[in-house]
């Protein structure tokens, strides 16, 4: 159970993070001519990689941290 957490915890932050960042490098930021699916596929990316890194350090690392390093 704190495995799948602290995997949601990372996921979520990494998909919040990239979207976050690449609304902070648009210049002006407007939200309606933000290009939202380019963001929103580039952010979903990065979680998806960041969910495959978690479960991989599950059965490398330690079995309770949701990461590669030991």
């Amino acid at each position: 159970m704190l495995f799948a957490k602290r995997l949601a915890f990372k996921v979520v932050g990494v998909f919040l993070a990239a979207l976050l960042g690449l609304a902070a490098a648009s210049q002006p930021f407007d939200v309606l001519t933000f290009h939202w699916t380019v963001a929103l596929t580039v952010s979903a990316s990065a979680a998806f990689l960041a969910l495959l890194e978690g479960l991989v350090g599950r059965f490398t690392g330690d079995p309770d941290q949701p990461g590669i390093l030991r």
